[in-house]
């Protein structure tokens, strides 16, 4: 440090090169994967009592929107722009080998790749991309999208699909937090309940965030208690993003012997960042193992790729893996990368179609490889390289570092067993959750004044069924080899 005090330039030169563009150094890109948030949709509910019910929305509940397809597609173009146009990462026509995409099992996400890749690989040549005929439409290339059955998809295991989670959402409700929370809110949960002529929990605050949310997106006039109460749609935004900072262990202190700021984004979040970790791993000992002498040896034994066919074949000239998911994704990853907000630098959810590129480089010379994690926000051309705000990656990230640091939220010894053990083996439930009544000295109910607030959306309980790739359980088996 003394050294740096004396030879400012030296100083700055130095952190030049540690977070330098990667696409201006000596580095070859490896490996891309993308995680982004599907497009602008429809509300996915609403309370019984509000004025616009299933009926009035075309498609039905939770599904993209015209718009939401067009954000799609803009955000193809931008992500083609780098990996494309400017790194040449990836082919300008679609190649199966180099692209496997996958999305939940959601209509809106579906759709969503579908239009992503219409704007990534739109610039396609007819009758070698697609047909040359007149009644295709001009440009599109049909993408494969890959996806499992929620139930199945463990990538962020989540309520039925995880006991253990279940569990932590139980006891939250025990927390000093929850109950002071409560207590300053209770007027608000009281005075919901009334209109919508049903009990209203903190744990239910999503829906009203969502639906005014959408309506208003969309040029609607709100219920008539809603419509124009600020003080109202304020306390629900700041309740909402109180909630939200929870379930990525945020703001909750240990209890119980339960850690919350690690064991909610090891639960939510872990399995998705050790399903890439573990792709990353696998290109990388694929590569190895593909310069074997002998055939036999060119393949890790009993490991296949998501379709079947031996890893390393499948692994050897793949470029580009794609994740079309939601918003409690994107911030169920970030909470695992150390962040105090759900959106990077800022509350509430990611928007739609906000997008996180993971990026493996190697050096050219000797050969280190390292991560690159970049954050593409909606309504900008650019993004944000958010590694140096990763903790433990403050000063840029190896892969080594990338692995170590995740380490802690890692579940062993695969994501389905952690779902299943209890967090009190010895006890055969978690102590029921205390019952707080709202009491008159609670805050005044909210009062109609002008103007509103805006937030991101929460999602219902489907939203957390997340991509399973098999591919996570081989990641582990290398860093148990490598670093334990």
């Amino acid at each position: 440090m003394q050294l740096f005090a004396l030879f400012p330039a030296f100083n700055c030169l130095f952190w030049f090169f540690v977070f330098a563009d990667p696409s201006q150094s000596d580095r070859e890109l490896v490996l891309l994967q993308s995680l982004w948030r599907h497009g602008d949709r429809s509300p996915t509910g609403t309370f019984r009592t509000d004025i616009y019910q299933e009926d009035f929305w075309p498609q039905g509940w939770g599904q993209l929107s015209p718009r939401g397809m067009s954000q799609q597609v803009t955000l193809g173009k931008k992500l083609r722009k780098r990996y494309v146009d400017q790194l040449g990462q990836i082919g300008s026509s679609y190649n199966s080998h180099e692209l496997y995409v996958r999305a939940t099992d959601v209509n809106r996400t579906l759709i969503s790749a579908i239009s992503n890749f219409i704007g990534f690989y739109g610039k396609g040549k007819p009758g070698h991309d697609y047909p040359n005929e007149s009644d295709w439409p001009v440009g599109f290339v049909p993408i494969a999208i890959h996806t499992v059955d929620g139930k199945r998809d463990f990538i962020s295991p989540n309520g039925a699909m995880c006991p253990r989670y279940r569990e932590l959402t139980d006891l939250i409700r025990n927390t000093v937090e929850y109950q002071n929370t409560f207590q300053r809110y209770s007027s608000l949960l009281k005075f919901l309940s009334d209109k919508a002529e049903k009990t209203v929990d903190i744990f239910d605050i999503w829906l009203f965030e969502d639906t005014f949310f959408v309506e208003k997106d969309n040029n609607l006039t709100l219920v008539n208690w809603a419509e124009g109460n600020d003080t109202l749609l304020k306390q629900i935004n700041e309740l909402h993003n109180t909630l939200l900072k929870w379930e990525s262990g945020i703001g909750l202190q240990q209890f119980n012997g339960v850690n919350f700021p690690v064991e909610m984004p090891k639960i939510r979040g872990g399995t998705l960042l050790w399903s890439m970790i573990g792709n990353m791993l696998n290109k990388i000992a694929c590569e190895k193992k593909l310069n074997s002498v002998r055939e036999k040896d060119r393949e890790i034994p009993g490991l296949k790729s998501p379709l079947g066919t031996p890893i390393c074949k499948w692994m050897k000239r793949m470029k580009y893996l794609a994740y079309s998911a939601h918003d409690t994704t994107i911030a169920s990853l970030f909470s695992t990368f150390g962040f105090r907000k759900t959106n990077y630098d800022l509350d509430g959810y990611p928007q739609y179609t906000s997008c996180v590129t993971v990026e493996l480089w190697r050096d050219k010379n000797v050969g280190q490889l390292s991560i690159n994690v970049l954050y593409w926000k909606p309504n900008e051309e650019s993004f944000v390289d958010i590694t140096k705000d990763i903790k433990g990656c403050e000063y840029g990230c190896t892969l080594n570092q990338f692995v170590k640091r995740s380490e802690v939220y890692r579940m062993n010894p695969n994501p389905e067993k952690y779902c299943q053990m209890p967090l009190f083996p010895n006890s055969t439930t978690v102590s029921p959750p205390i019952t707080i009544i709202p009491t008159s000295d609670a805050p005044a109910s909210p009062t109609a004044v002008p103007a509103s607030s805006r937030a991101s959306a929460r999602p219902t309980a489907e939203n957390v069924l997340f991509i399973f790739s098999p591919l996570v359980f081989f990641g582990f088996l290398l860093i148990e080899k490598k670093l334990c």
